[in-house]
């Protein structure tokens, strides 16, 4: 403000104090930052792959000795089909046949068939006979077709983890061209 003495105009400073309005700023921050509910995603799946797989650098290693277990989806005249009903499951290692088409849907209780039994006594012949590198033993992929009801995944992975084997994959789907 300024006063006006004699012909002289003589100047106040001005002073503003800012320390309230800065405790009101830290209360607002301190107000907001406990208030604040931070939602995690649905349907998140919290993951943790493993470090030593994936997109790396070099060449890949191909172990030589691994098992793939096949369950395929065939039809009734026994040849593979894409057909979403009317199909049988058919458990395959290599080029062996375990069962034939319709014998686990003719079972009552298809997870007690026999064909599991054979599947896990061919895994521990495997297992005896493995000679690869792998830190983990036997590498075993479970490769079923999208048809293949879950249940019968689960049995052949039951067999796998009953076998001992630890090093166990899934195969990617197949991708129609």
């Amino acid at each position: 403000m300024s006063k006006k003495k004699g012909s002289r105009f003589e100047l106040e400073e001005v002073v503003l104090d800012l320390t309230p309005m800065i405790d009101i700023v830290f209360n607002l921050l301190i107000f907001f930052m406990c208030a604040t509910k931070f939602r995690t995603p649905e349907g998140v799946i919290e993951a943790f792959l493993p470090k030593d797989k994936g997109q790396a650098s070099g060449t890949p290693q191909i172990d030589l000795n691994e098992v793939r277990i096949k369950l395929l989806w065939y039809d009734g005249a026994g040849r593979p089909t894409k057909a979403d009903k009317g199909g049988f499951v058919v458990l395959k290692v290599g080029d062996e046949v375990f069962n034939s088409a319709g014998d686990f849907e003719k079972s009552r209780y298809p997870s007690m068939s026999p064909v599991w039994r054979n599947l896990y006594d061919k895994l521990e012949e495997f297992k005896a006979g493995y000679k690869g590198s792998s830190e983990k033993g036997l590498p075993v992929i479970i490769d079923a077709r999208k048809q293949v009801p879950t249940k019968f995944v689960i049995s052949a992975l039951n067999e796998v983890v009953r076998a001992g084997i630890q090093d166990v994959t899934f195969a990617a789907p197949e991708i129609d061209y």
